[in-house]
């Protein structure tokens, strides 16, 4: 749905170079294809309602993250459009139940489609709480808070799995007056039906927002619903070859969707606990992805590869995605091959004929500028059995943006070393120490 709402025209650019082409492109992008991705993003802004210009309203993920990031860099223009997006896009939010409505239509944001899915609830709940760790606006919390709410009220089953959707409708009962009415008038007339399919994809991106939500809001029970979710999905769903069936009935996987979103869920619950398990997990996922997924010449491909031939399609959300995962699971690993999986994701991505077939591409230029630097690095000191009363682990997993890596050290007394470019700092064994570090490192 986020690629239709995205796209202006029916679909991508189909494109079939030659392996020659391909074997000129570098995996890089260039300095006139980065403009033109800039151009983009300042044209395809609305200035004014905020979101993209497009008689749908919905909130674009890579846009607004690129956002919050030019405005962690003192990029005051950035950071007025993000708040204006997301304050705006809180129209979307349900009044009474909590949850978000899938998007709005006739260029305004209070004109919603009732129906809530559980893409759209990871969406927001990630970004929100990405916002709330830059802002500090309570807002932003209280969002947070209110698709929790309905995510464990409405869409989680008794295991803590949980389901893809709310219809929109009740009978024959119009959706804009049913969702004005309050929860005992709702429930007189009946609920909207619940799409119980338990997909392996929507459980990856809701257990991800959800150890997101933990990380920088420091809430233990997100981390509790992501940690009971990871483990009912992967007993249900995670085969004996390290990949990810779609749903609890296939017996094979045969989606990028399901392995990737189960791959960025294992890294982000290990950034929170830092358990080996969720990092070993994250690995064996993209090494299995990369032995199934990867395009012959560049990218990788939505459906499982064919031995026949290479002709499976290449989607760029996905890409943008695996790129960025894959680069930052390099820096957390060290294992060169997981770089050679992001450029060879940014190698199609860099291609101008896809960098510029829709009508913004900002997860392009999140992902160039990660490629060009390592992220932000907390070496911390600190016993295991200690870790979740730490002030100073809590400090350094509030510390803005996603783009940044986690070090367990349980040696010596309980410190922090803060490595930005390969700088490192002296050690600091208090918060007020790390805080005023960070500040002068900023």
């Amino acid at each position: 749905m986020h690629t239709l709402l995205k796209t202006t025209a029916i679909e991508p650019l189909k494109l079939t170079p030659t392996l020659n082409h391909y074997s000129t492109i570098s995996p890089a992008l260039t300095h006139e294809c980065r403009q033109r991705l800039l151009e983009m993003h300042q044209k395809n802004t609305d200035r004014e309602q905020g979101g993209l210009l497009s008689p749908i309203k919905f909130i674009d993920r890579d846009s607004t993250e690129y956002a919050l990031v030019m405005a962690k860099e003192n990029d005051d223009e950035e950071l007025s459009l993000a708040m204006l997006t997301l304050d705006n896009a809180m129209a979307l939010i349900d009044p009474v139940w909590g949850g978000v409505y899938q998007y709005s239509t006739q260029s305004r944001w209070d004109r919603p489609h009732y129906r809530k899915t559980m893409a759209t609830q990871a969406a927001h709940l990630r970004l929100y709480a990405l916002a709330y760790a830059q802002t500090k606006l309570k807002r932003y919390f209280n969002v947070t808070h209110d698709i929790i709410h309905y995510m464990s009220s409405f869409l989680a089953n008794k295991h803590g799995s949980f389901y893809k959707a709310q219809q929109d409708t009740v009978g024959h009962v119009d959706s804009h007056y049913y969702f004005s009415l309050s929860d005992q008038e709702r429930h007189k007339i009946g609920l909207p039906e619940i799409d119980k399919r338990i997909l392996t994809r929507d459980n990856g991106w809701a257990i991800e927002a959800l150890a997101t939500h933990a990380e920088y809001c420091l809430d233990h029970n997100s981390l509790f619903l992501a940690n009971t979710a990871m483990n009912n999905i992967t007993k249900q769903c995670y085969r004996n070859n390290n990949g990810w069936c779609a749903d609890t009935m296939r017996l094979q996987s045969y989606y990028l969707a399901d392995n990737l979103a189960m791959a960025r869920a294992a890294l982000q619950l290990y950034r929170v606990t830092l358990r080996t398990y969720y990092l070993e997990l994250a690995c064996a996922t993209i090494n299995y992805i990369n032995k199934h997924f990867r395009h012959q010449q560049a990218g990788y491909t939505t459906l499982l590869n064919s031995s026949q031939h290479n002709s499976t399609p290449r989607q760029i959300d996905e890409n943008i995605s695996i790129s960025r995962f894959a680069n930052l699971l390099f820096h957390y690993t060290g294992n060169g091959q997981y770089q050679k999986m992001a450029e060879h994701g940014l190698r199609y991505l860099s291609m101008t004929e896809i960098a510029t077939s829709r009508m913004e591409e900002a997860g392009i230029l999140l992902l160039d500028r990660e490629m060009q630097t390592a992220p932000i690095t907390f070496h911390l000191s600190i016993s295991q059995s200690n870790l979740y009363q730490s002030e100073l682990m809590k400090t350094a997993l509030s510390y803005t943006g996603w783009y940044k890596r986690l070090n367990l050290s349980e040696s010596g007394n309980e410190s922090v070393i803060v490595e930005i470019d390969g700088v490192k700092s002296k050690p600091v064994n208090t918060v007020q120490q790390l805080k005023s570090l960070l500040h002068v490192m900023d």
